[in-house]
């Protein structure tokens, strides 16, 4: 990869993490101080989901609940730097173990889904062996590994299969992934399951790791009502139907 490329994508990632921060500084700021709301902030892949979950969620207290989503490490730094967040959803588990030590929580992370990594490679019309042709591919987007837990498993991926694309499209979360290979400004990207539909054809190919279980940690107790109601039947058949995996809750 040449050193202009890099460049570019390092100034997008950086770019793209002011605007989360700047986008979040504007949430709170823009929140009446005398207004009863609930904060959340949610990895980019599962944001679709929640906002389907949401419209169905009743407030006991009629609180507003402002949403805000980014990859699962740039929320984590912003929480550990103060942000005022109510609950977090991690597209892993690593990052609420980290918030639940060094924040000495009294709330322990709970898995509330697990994800699947899909290969998608819209040219071609087939479903199979991906991998097979990946190297033959002009450009592979993948999020971020350093901040996106889905970018770091794709990474693993390519890593353990030898496999090197002419470029590499490197995006600051696993959403974005997927939009620059819907928008065909990727040739193929590694990309949420749960972001695909019936709509997007070619060759599909799905993983699954255990890196990929999504654990929620509420940091206030204003997040315990949402954290229940996720854990719900209803909702977690919801989150499966949406492409997840669920674990039965006890």
């Amino acid at each position: 990869m040449d050193s202009s490329l890099i460049k570019s994508q390092v100034i997008a990632v950086q770019l793209t993490r002011v605007f989360f921060v700047i986008g979040l500084a504007f949430i709170i700021s823009s929140c009446n101080p005398k207004e009863d709301k609930i904060l959340i902030a949610v990895a980019s892949n599962f944001e679709p989901t929640l906002s389907k979950i949401l419209k169905d969620y009743k407030d006991s207290q009629n609180r507003i609940i402002h949403v805000t989503s980014a990859s699962s490490g740039v929320l984590a730094n912003q929480i550990l730097n103060g942000a005022p967040i109510d609950l977090f959803l991690s597209a892993d588990i690593e990052k609420t173990k980290i918030i639940y030590e060094k924040l000495k929580s009294s709330y322990k992370p709970k898995v509330y889904a697990t994800g699947k990594l899909a290969l998608w490679i819209p040219s071609i019309d087939d479903s199979g062996d991906c991998l097979f042709v990946l190297n033959n591919i002009n450009s592979l987007a993948i999020a971020n590994p350093e901040t996106a837990p889905y970018g770091q498993f794709a990474q693993t991926i390519l890593t353990e299969n030898k496999i090197q694309p002419q470029k590499t499209v490197i995006t600051s979360n696993a959403a974005q992934a997927y939009l620059y290979t819907h928008q065909n400004l990727a040739n193929a990207g590694f990309v949420p399951y749960s972001m695909i539909t019936k709509n997007d054809k070619g060759c599909i190919q799905t993983f699954s790791d255990d890196s990929l279980q999504q654990a929620m940690i509420m940091l206030t107790p204003k997040g315990k009502e949402i954290f229940d109601f996720l854990l719900s039947h209803s909702v977690q058949r919801l989150i499966q139907e949406d492409g997840y995996e669920i674990t039965k809750q006890h």
